[in-house]
């Protein structure tokens, strides 16, 4: 009698533990907008984003004085929202510029915040993150700048200028 109510035990807890829900979600599509990691091709393929092809294909860098090699070293971190009018413009640019580039995007990641500049999986508090987008360069770990909400000047020559350091 003893072991049939263990096992009937064992049995309902292995049961439930079935029912639990597994939130392995990387992004979510809530309101209108994306939160949480974001890609390119998320971005292009979604049908409320007609902003980025337009950002993308109207902008035109100025690359002759930029020196590649260094996006070589270069990992970069982007905190940006679908809903702000600054990432609708700068990262369409930033795709651009390091498409151009032949960027390997292995060292990249782009980060969908709510629209109090939070993550929704995940905290970014240690990041300081108060307006978006945060373009954020590292070199062997370290961080070497960020641009913030616009440029000063283009955003190829503020590149040029924190990768020179």
């Amino acid at each position: 009698m003893r072991l049939k109510i263990i096992t009937i035990f064992c049995a309902c807890l292995l049961g439930c533990a079935g029912i639990i829900p597994k939130n392995n979600s990387t992004v979510v599509f809530d309101d209108g907008n994306h939160f949480g990691l974001l890609s390119k091709s998320l971005i292009i393929d979604h049908d409320s984003y007609t902003w980025f092809p337009k950002q993308y294909d109207a902008y035109h860098p100025d690359l002759n004085e930029f020196d590649s090699a260094y996006l070589k070293q270069i990992s970069i971190k982007i905190f940006m929202g679908t809903w702000c009018h600054d990432s609708k413009r700068e990262v369409p640019r930033l795709y651009k510029i390091l498409d151009e580039l032949y960027y390997d995007y292995k060292n990249f990641e782009i980060i969908g915040l709510t629209k109090d500049k939070k993550g929704y999986f995940q905290d970014y508090a240690s990041f300081g993150i108060t307006n978006t987008p945060t373009i954020i360069f590292y070199r062997n770990d370290l961080e070497i700048g960020r641009i913030i909400e616009k440029p000063k000047g283009s955003l190829e020559y503020q590149m040029a200028r924190i990768f020179a350091k």
